[in-house]
């Protein structure tokens, strides 16, 4: 039987982040989170990841979605973690930071067994813009919150890695996700991050979704590969060299 677990890789990393990013020119006060409190937030993951935590829910920022605030997340002042949530970007400089400030953004309705997965999972490991939705993978059906999409999954042990106490699909999984479920537009550029950047391997997609039977979307994602990346070998079979640390080590410096 299949178990949600987090793997024996725990990422070690700085818990004290950058300065507070002074705020933008014409913005006015800030309105506090309802419901939120910076100590706590992300407890229900860990006791490591809600210590680490802290400063990023202490600088949660909530905003109505208007076209001001979209003009202020398209120049960089603002990043939107969730609908009407924000971060300054120079909070979210690195992975634990990006991982926690998910958890931090859900609340009260952050779950033990939630993990970051799909295009946020590749968000936490790569940066760069934040994704229009946060998405979920949980043994459990329930649960529903605005800019959330949470799909039900089994993972094996092996499919998930610990990220600051933050529990992530590891980047394999990662890209299977995006094939199965991510519209191309989303899926290709991000695979091919992923690959470029030596947190996954052609080979190893490739041959793990050969193993995955009778779920949804398997067989159009085998097709999408090809299609996006199969050209992506050398006539070995394996992929270029990217002089890039592998996915084990990617953390660790």
């Amino acid at each position: 039987m299949e178990l949600l677990l987090s793997s024996r890789r725990t990422v070690p990393q700085n818990a004290t982040g950058p300065p507070e990013t002074p705020p933008p020119p014409g913005l006015g006060p800030v309105r506090e989170v309802p419901g939120l409190t910076s100590i706590g937030l992300c407890a229900a993951w860990s006791r490591h990841a809600a210590e680490l935590a802290v400063p990023l829910g202490a600088a949660l920022q909530r905003w109505d979605e208007t076209p001001s605030t979209h003009a202020l997340v398209a120049d960089g002042y603002l990043t939107r973690i969730l609908p009407g949530i924000f971060l300054p970007p120079d909070l979210l400089r690195s992975a634990v930071q990006r991982a926690l400030a998910l958890g931090c953004a859900l609340g009260a309705q952050l779950q033990a067994h939630h993990v970051i997965a799909g295009p946020s999972a590749a968000w936490v490991v790569l940066g760069g813009p934040s994704p229009a939705y946060a998405e979920l993978l949980s043994p459990a059906h329930r649960g529903d919150q605005a800019g959330v999409v949470l799909r039900h999954a089994r993972l094996q042990p092996d499919e998930v890695e610990t990220i600051g106490g933050a529990p992530v699909t590891i980047p394999v999984r990662t890209a299977m996700d995006l094939l199965r479920f991510a519209p191309p537009w989303i899926a290709e550029p991000t695979l091919q991050r992923l690959v470029a950047k030596g947190h996954a391997q052609v080979p190893q997609i490739r041959q793990r979704l050969h193993r995955m039977h009778r779920h949804p979307g398997v067989q159009a994602a085998r097709e999408r590969l090809e299609q996006m990346l199969g050209d992506q070998r050398v006539s070995s079979g394996a992929l270029e060299p990217t002089g890039l640390p592998s996915a084990v080590t990617r953390y660790t410096s």
